[in-house]
């Protein structure tokens, strides 16, 4: 009886038009995959190069709030995010219990917060190249939690989860030796447009692109249809997919829980490898040659370069790059002719075409000569190495270009040369 007076009760409301900020959702949605992805980040490498600091839980206080209960604490925080985006607010059970999840997974959480500091500066780059909102970057922690190798049971896969099909749509190539889809820098472009196409075809409604990003736009346009026409997510809520219906409220569980992590006592993981630089590679490379002679561990190379099935950079058409953590970019810098040739016939046999014997298709910019220097005015945020991607170059050539040393701090405003125009 009293659950019958609440279905009349919301459907009075939305019967005559009222926006309602705050309701509750009776069907619950399995968490059971988000734990899978945060079990599986959990026992992977970024895990192991993590230092943790000790988490603490606090009580759910916050000083000059008028409230004591959690659920009003919660609404109070939800607001205070939502005002200044594009997201309504909205609070429910899912959410409720989504955030109470994330509170419960605190070492999780801090592993989560540590990568963030690694992928977000970029992630907001380029959702802001495609004016995208930027707190779609949390896509990225519900989707794989920040694991730029996870792959679904269904088979999407990479920090963005795109599907074979999706991911070729927005360039990004699977091949024998290559997975675009891993690619953080690739495959975090092809996300943003993705988003953003999707956003267009329903009505600039982020929440619904969102939920077609998840479930296919086609199971959003049936879902409005069969509820009349109606264009409001949770409205089409009863009518999508069983999982699509808990994707956005755990958008909302791992927004906020990122954003108050502090209030729970839940300290960011701090990243061992710490700052990276990118190098353009112009030959055949195994990651052993390079392990052989810098010394760094295979399976760092495997993590900061997820993009290489075989442990191999092949030759392509398309620029090939290869990360490493600062420690070791002088080193291969001075050693990479060396690095190219070690062993090469034992990885390679006799077959490799070198790079220097194809026609030249790219020039360096540091040998333009009567050219137009073009320039990058520093944004928040921005280190030299996540620059350097943006321009398809390396942090060491943005470095010498601007005869500045690679581990300057550079401050927001400082313009930079990033290369040159005919």
């Amino acid at each position: 009886m009293r659950q019958t007076f609440f279905f009349f009760i919301f459907f009075f409301v939305v019967r005559v038009g009222i926006s309602q900020e705050i309701f509750r959702v009776n069907q619950t949605t399995s968490d059971s995959a988000i734990v899978e992805q945060l079990d599986i980040l959990m026992s992977s490498w970024y895990a192991k190069m993590a230092d943790y600091h000790e988490n603490s839980q606090t009580p759910m206080v916050e000083k000059n709030l008028p409230y004591e209960d959690s659920d009003s604490i919660m609404i109070h925080r939800l607001r205070v995010l939502t005002n200044q985006t594009v997201f309504p607010m909205v609070f429910n059970d899912e959410i409720r219990s989504y955030i109470n999840m994330y509170v419960r997974k605190s070492k999780m959480v801090s592993l989560l917060l540590g990568l963030a500091k690694y992928y977000f500066p970029m992630f907001e780059e380029t959702l802001d190249k495609y004016n995208c909102p930027l707190e779609l970057k949390y896509l990225a922690v519900i989707e794989s939690a920040l694991n730029p190798t996870a792959v679904s049971r269904a088979g999407a896969t990479g920090l963005w989860q795109f599907m074979y099909n999706t991911g070729k749509m927005y360039g990004l190539e699977v091949s024998t030796m290559v997975d675009y889809r891993c690619d953080p820098v690739r495959s975090t472009d092809a996300a943003a447009r993705h988003l953003s196409d999707l956003s267009k075809m329903f009505f600039d409604d982020w929440v619904l692109a969102m939920a077609a990003y998840n479930c296919g736009s086609g199971n959003v346009k049936k879902a409005i249809i069969r509820s009349g026409g109606k264009t409001n997510f949770w409205e089409i809520y009863d009518y999508l997919p069983r999982e699509t219906r808990g994707y956005v409220p755990v958008f909302y569980g791992a927004w906020y829980v990122m954003q108050y992590h502090d209030k729970y006592g839940i300290v960011p993981a701090e990243m061992k490898f710490g700052q990276v630089d990118t190098f353009l590679i112009t030959d055949r490379l195994h990651f052993q040659q390079i392990s052989s002679l810098i010394d760094i561990p295979i399976d760092e190379l495997k993590a900061l370069n997820p993009q290489y099935k075989r442990n191999i950079i092949p030759l392509s058409e398309d620029p090939m790059y290869l990360v490493l953590p600062i420690k070791y970019t002088l080193a291969f810098e001075l050693m990479k002719d060396s690095v190219y040739q070690h062993d090469k016939d034992q990885y390679f046999s006799g077959a490799a075409i070198s790079y220097s014997e194809k026609p030249q298709t790219t020039t360096s910019l540091t040998n333009v000569k009567n050219a137009n220097p073009q320039i990058h005015i520093v944004k928040q945020g921005e280190s030299l190495s996540i620059i350097a991607r943006k321009y398809r170059t390396t942090a060491s050539e943005l470095a010498k270009m601007n005869n500045i040393n690679i581990n300057s701090t550079i401050h927001p405003g400082k313009k930079l040369i990033v290369g040159y125009k005919k």
